[in-house]
């Protein structure tokens, strides 16, 4: 054992209330009822038929989805976030209520000098909805690309009312549950695998397309994270290589905080600002390419040499990067196109702004994504991918301009998130998935027969 009291339950805060990030499922939370269960035994009396709770039945963590996956319109929402607790700690896991939040979770493990591998977005998501849906961000160490593949064991609630308990001996059970979107039953408990805090160097880069292609084409065959964010009108990156460090790095943990201050706090309250203040178009949008180009500028030459998952989790104090005001959208592409595909959204942006006078006020944002075959329905199964995101402050042109970018996105080979990837049609989600979305319906119509945890959203794409 490590740490002190590594046995001891520890409460981390009261049942939370629901987070708004999204105006589609906040619509839909109000027209559904609310459960807030704090213990598995009130989990298994929600999910118990005898009880007749309204259907559909949907579990919900920090509910950041960009997409209606979590509603439940004339049924039952379950917001799990009073279930906090990290209950047991061990040399090499540590097992965390499904309410317990990243960061929380981050906070405890960095007292024990502790980390869970990989690297996220959003750390005020909670762990139940990180295992359950996709969460990802720039690996350095060829870790799997999603957050749910240091998983080891799960406890879940199924959709008839009885706690099924799936570790690495149930290997292929532990694939499906993962990124299963909480169509299979909800998850109460999770177990992740921990190591001791290691040091990753940190570049960062200004670069135009043709010159990160070619970098992107180099480090192929190597271990290493990489992040960029795209100005499509300036036609600029700024990039992130992130490689885990052979010997022990300083991390400066401020360096870190300003960082992520700048780039989820700042520069989006900033942009929104501006929408207000200055209504001609033209003027705004250039003042938001030089907002952009100086704050990236700047951060690019912080004093971010070096990281770790630990700091870079704790440093994210506030969470903005899709929260309100924010809108988002998340599509995965094939890396061997990246520099055409870089140049097609920055024409379909331009042509955009065009015809419509609107485009996103924050940066396209991308992330590479290691071959992940650690859940099922893992939109990187078979090959590495670049997670694409488009995000903007609100606006009336949003919905329009989400739904054309997934027009584009399914036109490039683009894989969706039926969590982030709005607008995905359900034919093109079956030709991406193949039968392993097939294969995924049958165990779906096997584990939940009546269908009480599959909403209208899910079901165009898993009945």
């Amino acid at each position: 054992m490590v740490g002190k009291d590594p046995q001891k339950s520890r409460k981390l805060v009261g049942a939370r209330k629901p987070r708004a990030n999204s105006a589609v499922n906040n619509v839909a939370l109000a027209k559904a009822g609310v459960e807030r269960p704090t213990s598995l035994k009130q989990v298994l009396a929600i999910m118990d038929p005898a009880n007749r709770y309204p259907v559909p039945i949907r579990p919900m963590g920090a509910n950041s989805a960009s997409t209606q996956c979590t509603s439940a319109v004339g049924g039952t929402v379950v917001d799990m976030t009073g279930l906090n607790e990290i209950s047991l700690l061990t040399d090499t896991t540590v097992t965390a209520g499904a309410g317990v939040t990243l960061r929380e979770l981050a906070d405890y493990l960095a007292e024990r000098d502790l980390e869970v591998a990989g690297a996220i977005d959003l750390v005020r998501r909670t762990v139940g909805g990180v295992v359950a849906s996709g969460c990802f961000g720039p690996s350095h160490n060829g870790e799997n690309a999603f957050f749910a593949s240091q998983v080891v064991a799960l406890k879940v609630v199924t959709p008839t009312g009885k706690l099924l308990s799936v570790d690495n001996s149930q290997g292929n059970l532990l694939r499906i549950l993962r990124l299963s979107m909480g169509v299979l039953g909800i998850i109460a408990e999770v177990t992740f695998k921990v190591r001791p805090i290691q040091t990753f160097t940190l570049k960062q880069r200004k670069m135009d397309i043709t010159t990160f292609a070619r970098a992107v084409h180099a480090l192929s065959e190597q271990r290493v994270g990489i992040k960029f964010f795209y100005l499509p009108f300036k036609d600029t990156l700024y990039t992130e290589l992130r490689r885990a460090s052979e010997r022990e790095q300083p991390v400066r943990s401020i360096a870190w905080h300003v960082k992520d201050w700048g780039e989820t706090t700042v520069l989006p309250s900033m942009c929104s600002k501006l929408s207000r203040i200055v209504p001609i178009a033209g003027i705004r949008y250039s003042l938001v390419d030089g907002l952009h180009g100086l704050g990236h500028s700047m951060l690019t030459n912080t004093l971010t040499e070096s990281g770790s998952s630990a700091v870079e989790f704790r440093s994210q104090t506030s969470g903005r990067f899709v929260a309100p005001p924010l809108r988002y959208s998340s599509w995965c592409f094939p890396i061997e196109n990246i520099e055409l595909l870089l140049g097609a959204y920055r024409a379909f942006a331009q042509e955009y702004y065009r015809s419509n006078k609107f485009r996103c006020d924050m940066p396209l944002v991308g992330v590479r994504l290691p071959a992940d075959q650690s859940g099922l329905l893992s939109p990187c199964f078979e090959q590495p991918m670049f997670a694409l995101r488009v995000i903007s402050n609100p606006h009336t042109m949003w919905e329009d301009y989400a739904m054309d970018f997934a027009e584009f996105a399914q036109r490039w080979g683009g894989v969706p998130l039926f969590n982030q990837s709005r607008c995905a049609e359900p034919l093109y989600a079956n030709a991406a998935f193949g039968t392993r979305l097939d294969f995924f319906r049958k165990i779906r119509r096997q584990m939940d027969p009546d269908n009480r945890m599959l909403n209208p959203f899910l079901a165009q794409y898993l009945r």
